[in-house]
């Protein structure tokens, strides 16, 4: 048996609280369980009441509802936060946030002395693999440990939303997932991750047909597709003994409250997710009663008779204590300096720990409408002591602004070390009070993804006349200025950083890289520099100092920080191009050639690494495949001018200087930059009448 460690116990009338410690073991299991194959698959963004299990009617999820009528159903599951990379790692080892220590996107590692399913499993035998479909749950955040595979090749966006979001469909991670479920020979935990249906919603055909007018729902039931493939694998390689275990990260506000997405606020349609576990020794039922997501490690490890550590947070669902408490968390909206939320659910009551507090009675109002903070005040304060109980548990973080070594490169670069983070005079904005500019922001932001950078930058420069000390805004602006090719500007919106965020390394980088844009390389150099000591692990910062290096002839020093950025994140195809470029001019062309082959790899429509095996090839002096790798990159991106460029020059070592005259002024009608634009005419002078 399991007991989850819970928040707190009420000790009589005072209900007083304190925090249990508690072990948690397992009495012993049927021996028939063990040795039993695990699929754990979360859908993203994936909320309950778009499920048809749990009452929906859209016809979305034939597979999930198969599932729930040979499964078991559990009616109220809630996440610990409305983020995926938090979420996950709470899913994954039991643990709430604030033992963890993961708190937001692309900001933190999961700490590697934390257990998961996946080290658990891995250390009774089990074979272990991971497919996720986006950038947010790459290895480099930490979540890879454990497993023996940790498919996360996945192309990094480099124009529109942010990188964290950088996805691949479904339909290619359920692929991957049944290739290695088909091979494997004895027990394996599978985890799938699918990114639909995370905005911005734009289901494929027939989805997009089947739920017209419902592009949510319609990205739901791709999803729901992908997970009739994998199901149907699994079942198929562990013939009746698998545990199936389907769930999402976290749910939809879908205008709830305000908020379209997720992320922002506490409120049960961003934290309420399905939860369907089904499979060997699992009965047909329906539960009803608080669950979490936090809970879905040690169900797991019951199912399959391994011990689960001590002090975790979540509890097995289908053993005979079920607890009546659930923590969530939001500290996203402290990135746009506003303050973060925390809540505590105990039965029915819900609080929100806000500069306005909130204090909801869910039995009576689901919706979350009334708020009873004033007149249940002595039920508020109990909530709120239990959440000040829980957060003196809280694993601290460690600031790189505090590390003697960032504090030292930063003197070293001719800084002071600044604090650890700068911090608003005052009380933080309640989001409630900062919606309205979350909105704008939400939509500034949609609006230059989709390539509408003037309207964006319009509704930014707003933002930044409201909260001038907004880093965020500020950020964003500067990337829809460069997008319309408005470097100088861009920079100048980053200008203040010295005092608005002195220690945000990622706000240092987007200033180098706007600077760069702008012409002002060494300064941008001094950018990038303080980004890297900042933050070491961020592998961005390395990609583009090597950048700004080789273009200063350091090729030696450029391809250290290409080996950092590629060591850091070794599924980022850009940085590998780059490295291969350093390597070539090094005079290393086999070494080159193989980082060429990796970006291609990673990033098949990418016209880069072709061009540089063609380049590779001319030196080689293998001409035939050199004009077959331009042709590919052109084919992959035809204004990719410096492969038709290259092309020129091969088709004139081949003996066709014609070829190449009509390559270069195809080239020129173009319209190529300037540069690009002298190089072609010079060939075209140089071929005369050849």
């Amino acid at each position: 048996m399991s007991r989850r460690r819970p928040i707190f116990v009420l000790l009589g009338a005072l209900a007083a609280i304190a925090l249990v410690a508690a072990v948690v073991f397992f009495a012993g299991r049927p021996r028939e369980v063990e040795g039993t194959s695990v699929l754990l698959v979360t859908i993203d963004t994936l909320r309950a009441d778009h499920v048809g299990a749990y009452g929906a009617k859209t016809g979305a999820t034939p597979h999930l509802d198969a599932l729930a009528a040979r499964g078991t159903v559990f009616d109220e599951v809630l996440a610990s936060v409305p983020l995926t990379l938090p979420s996950h790692a709470s899913l994954l080892s039991g643990l709430e946030p604030p033992h963890h220590g993961l708190h937001a996107n692309g900001r933190s590692i999961f700490p590697a002395d934390r257990p998961t399913v996946a080290t658990l499993l891995q250390g009774r035998g089990y074979a272990t693999a991971a497919f996720v479909a986006a950038y947010v749950l790459d290895r480099r955040f930490g979540l890879g440990r454990g497993f023996d595979l940790y498919d996360d090749r996945i192309e990094r966006r480099t124009t529109g939303t942010s990188v964290l979001e950088s996805e691949r469909p479904c339909t290619v991670v359920a692929a991957a997932a049944e290739e290695w479920i088909t091979r494997q020979q004895g027990s394996f935990l599978a985890w799938v991750h699918f990114y639909e249906p995370h905005a911005p919603y734009d289901p494929p055909s027939p989805y997009r047909e089947q739920q017209a007018g419902r592009p949510y729902d319609g990205e739901i039931a791709a999803a729901d597709a992908c997970l009739g493939r994998v199901v149907a694998a699994a079942e198929a390689r562990a013939r009746g003994r698998l545990i199936v275990v389907v769930t999402g990260d976290h749910g939809e506000a879908l205008g709830d409250h305000g908020e379209l997405t997720h992320g922002f606020f506490v409120y049960q349609s961003t934290l309420r997710v399905p939860l369907i576990i089904a499979g060997a020794g699992v009965p047909a039922s329906h539960r009803t009663g608080l669950a979490r997501t936090v809970d879905i490690l040690p169900t797991i490890l019951a199912r399959v008779a391994v011990s689960a550590p001590g002090g975790l947070d979540g509890g097995d669902l289908l053993g005979p204590a079920r607890g009546t408490e659930a923590y969530a968390e939001t500290l996203y909206p402290e990135t746009l300096g506003w303050a973060g939320l925390r809540a505590l659910r105990l039965g029915a009551l819900k609080y929100i720990d806000a500069p306005r507090p909130e204090l909801y009675d869910l039995g009576a109002d689901p919706g979350e409408t009334q708020n009873l903070v004033t007149t249940r005040a002595a039920d508020a304060d109990r909530l709120r002591r239990g959440l000040d109980a829980l957060r003196a548990t809280e694993r601290a973080a460690v600031s790189t602004a505090n590390d003697p070594e960032i504090a030292e490169r930063l003197r070293a670069l001719g800084y002071v070390a600044p604090p650890a983070a700068a911090t608003a005079s005052g009380p933080r904005l309640d989001p409630k009070d900062a919606l309205g500019s979350w909105r704008l922001f939400e939509e500034a932001i949609w609006s230059d993804a989709r390539g509408e950078h003037a309207s964006a930058a319009q509704a930014l420069r707003g933002l930044v006349r409201r909260e001038p000390g907004n880093p965020a805004f500020r950020q964003a602006l500067a990337t829809a200025l460069r997008a319309q090719g408005r470097a100088p500007e861009a920079a100048e919106a980053l200008g203040p950083l010295e005092t608005i965020a002195p220690s945000d390394p990622v706000a240092w980088h987007e200033r180098a890289i706007a600077l760069d844009a702008a012409g002002s390389a060494e300064e941008a150099t001094r950018s990038e520099r303080r980004a890297i000591a900042l933050d070491p692990s961020l592998p961005e910062p390395h990609n583009h100092l090597g950048s700004l290096l080789a273009r200063g002839g350091r090729t030696a020093e450029a391809l250290e920080e290409f080996s950092r950025a590629t060591s850091l994140d070794a599924n980022n195809a850009d940085a590998w191009t780059n490295r291969a470029n350093a390597l070539r001019a090094l005079g290393r062309g086999g070494e080159a050639a193989a980082a060429y082959e990796t970006a291609a790899r990673l990033a098949p429509r990418d016209p880069g690494p072709r061009n540089g095996l063609g380049v590779l090839s001319i030196d080689a002096g293998d001409l035939d495949r050199a004009a077959a790798l331009f042709t590919e990159a052109l084919a992959i991106d035809p204004r990719y001018h410096e492969a038709r460029l290259n092309l020129a020059v091969a088709q004139v070592r081949r003996g066709n200087p014609a070829a190449a005259r009509a390559t270069l002024h195809a080239l020129l009608q173009d319209r190529p930059d300037p540069e690009m634009a002298a190089k072609a005419a010079a060939f075209l002078r140089d071929l005369g009448n050849r």
